[in-house]
């Protein structure tokens, strides 16, 4: 009986709602802020677990984290919207992808940034790998989820698992390279 009342008046319920948040918007907002700041400690440590679970989730999250830095610099947000509704693939895609064209010694397990205090060259057990961008971030700017650089950049030929000692080397090699041409 419930189920059909909801089905029946679905349109309305929906703008019900919509209206609702419009107008509480603040104190939604401010729930949320209170909510969070109580439940930091627990929710982190969800979010923790889950990242070590769901390798999809963790990949997503470092990705969105990326972009939003990356819209930041240009003064712009994702604003609201999830990257992967502006992709043309999914978190578990882009898994997949990277997957297939690890190294021998990649896997999901040794992602991470690159320590020199840790890394030894002749061990690979300390080495680890990041996500890269074959034509770099910095070459292929955007302010927009909607600009044309922003898929040029996340597309899926244009990203690979690489050693963070690498990225990291290439990325100063970068900067330097910018410096010396200004």
């Amino acid at each position: 009986q419930r189920k059909g009342f909801y089905e029946e008046n679905s349109e309305m319920l929906i703008e019900k709602s919509k209206k609702y948040i419009k107008e509480h918007k603040n104190e939604r907002k401010e729930y949320r802020k209170k909510y969070y700041e109580e439940k930091k400690d627990q929710l982190n440590a969800k979010r923790r677990e889950r990242r070590k679970k769901d390798l999809s989730f963790a990949l997503g999250e470092d990705v969105s984290r990326a972009i939003n830095i990356a819209l930041a610099g240009q003064r712009s947000s994702k604003n609201g919207v999830s990257c992967f509704k502006k992709l043309p693939y999914t978190k578990e895609q882009l898994k997949e992808y990277l997957t297939s064209i690890f190294e021998p010694w990649m896997t999901w397990e040794n992602r991470g940034q690159y320590n020199p205090n840790i890394w030894d060259d002749n061990d690979q057990s300390t080495w680890v790998w990041n996500l890269d961008h074959i034509i770099p971030r910095s070459d292929l700017p955007y302010d927009s989820m909607d600009h044309s650089n922003f898929l040029k950049c996340w597309k899926l030929s244009n990203l690979r698992p690489l050693s963070a000692k690498e990225n990291n080397y290439d990325g100063v090699k970068r900067t330097r390279h910018k410096k010396r041409k200004k």
